[in-house]
């Protein structure tokens, strides 16, 4: 898709630029290595200063050629977009991902839903300032995700005309993305056996009981007025209590409780109750010392599991790519790729994969780099020491004569022979067996 609408998008502008899938796979590769070596300017990377110079990068695309694809590339046609979307530029982009996340999202019974942002500085009419979070100015997005980060859905904002299922407008916009997010989670064949965390923002009683009827389980923090007639304490005479004090109601299977903590808290389930009550600690300024205070259970059960988007967007941020773009489109599509990144690595640790994040992600921009660069001239005369995983995709690796004798990659032996795609020596004999067994 990348390929192909920048291509289109080039031949509009009269330019024949041709470019290749594995051109946009060595592009896709050199974004990925932006995100764990930094430069103040983008040329760098293909200076001859060594202090700056990336081999990695320079081997795979000329700087000129990386220029030109980066400051054209489109993932839709111009000339077929859907003016009633802001986001029609990326939509094709953004649906893929979004039924490709959630295809091969693990089975988890807690999910969350909560706002993440994608920093943009421009001007665009989506952008949005909010105050006190980490990224200010940005594009927001609704976000759905398994209590450990791993992202099945999103959806960008775009104010009253967002992409939510029109039939939950008279909810609110807030209850449409929690019920369109429960929409998608239904798709996946496990059944309804879900509990979703929501905050303040989202929860309300038609809402729960909206999915109390759907089979959906819930639980979230609730603000004072959106909790009915429910004849709890006003959170005026719940402040002159001790630190600790809860008190909550029950009605057709919905529990509103509140609770008395650094400040007054309220939280409504039809899933958990208070019991059993659990002790935890928190600082005391009178005191000056960490004391025991009670905590009912869907408290705690809400501090466990809500987490999950914060928790992705914590690995995003920790490794975001630094290469900018001009365009407006930019960010989001550099943020999916990112994004992407962060929920295959999940993925790969869920299967029993051990390596962290940052060693994920540079297995990937070498790989992706090593398979798809062009290798117009031959390589040194010494074997690299670099092992990739590439050695094994059994894809254009030949054995050549090197001039000089250097080590067998399996055998460690003096060999007069070479793997032209993996650059280290290797005997005729050691051939086959070096690039299958690991």
């Amino acid at each position: 898709m990348l390929t192909i609408e920048t291509n289109r998008y080039l031949a509009r502008k009269l330019l024949s630029a041709d470019v290749k899938i594995e051109e946009m796979k060595c592009l896709v590769g050199i974004l990925l290595v932006s995100g764990y070596c930094q430069v103040s300017r983008r040329r760098m990377y293909w200076e001859n200063a060594s202090d700056s110079r990336n081999s990695l990068i320079a081997s795979a695309l000329s700087r000129d050629r990386f220029t030109l694809i980066y400051s054209n590339i489109h993932v839709a046609d111009n000339l077929n977009l859907d003016t009633s979307d802001k986001f029609a530029k990326v939509r094709p982009l953004l649906k893929v991902l979004t039924m490709r996340f959630l295809e091969h999202c693990p089975h988890k019974e807690n999910h969350s839903v909560d706002e993440a942002m994608v920093p943009y500085f421009g001007h665009h009419g989506c952008k949005q300032f909010i105050r006190g979070k980490p990224i200010r100015y940005g594009y927001k997005l609704w976000v759905g995700a398994t209590s450990g980060g791993y992202i099945a859905w999103f959806e960008p904002y775009q104010g009253a005309s967002t992409f939510t299922n029109a039939q939950y407008s008279q909810l609110g916009l807030g209850a449409s993305v929690v019920l369109s997010y429960a929409d998608q989670l239904a798709t996946l064949g496990y059944g309804k056996n879900y509990h979703l965390f929501i905050d303040n923002f989202f929860t309300g009683l038609p809402l729960v009981h909206e999915l109390t009827e759907r089979g959906f389980r819930v639980t979230g923090t609730i603000r004072e007025n959106r909790s009915g007639k429910c004849p709890l304490l006003s959170n005026k005479e719940a402040k002159t209590k001790e630190r600790g004090f809860y008190d909550y109601r029950i009605s057709d299977d919905i529990i509103i409780c509140k609770w008395h903590d650094n400040s007054i808290v309220s939280v409504c389930s039809n899933a958990v109750g208070v019991d059993p009550v659990h002790k935890t600690e928190r600082y005391s300024q009178q005191l000056k010392k960490k004391i025991s205070v009670s905590q009912p259970h869907l408290i705690q059960q809400y501090n466990k599991n809500m987490g999950g988007v914060d928790l992705s967007d914590q690995n995003i941020s920790s490794l975001r790519t630094s290469i900018r773009g001009k365009k407006w489109d930019m960010p989001l599509i550099l943020h999916c790729i990112d994004m992407s990144v962060q929920n295959a690595w999940l993925l790969y640790r869920h299967n029993g994969g051990n390596i962290d994040l940052l060693n994920f992600r540079r297995r990937i921009a070498n790989y992706i780099i090593d398979c798809n660069k062009q290798r117009e001239r031959p390589g040194p005369s010494r074997s690299s020491s670099i092992t990739s995983d590439s050695r094994y995709d059994g894809k254009e690796h030949y054995v050549s004569k090197q001039e000089k004798r250097t080590r067998c990659g399996l055998c460690h032996k003096q060999c007069p022979t070479r793997c032209v795609k993996c650059n280290i020596g290797v005997h005729v004999e050691c051939f086959i067996m070096y690039h299958t067994k690991k």
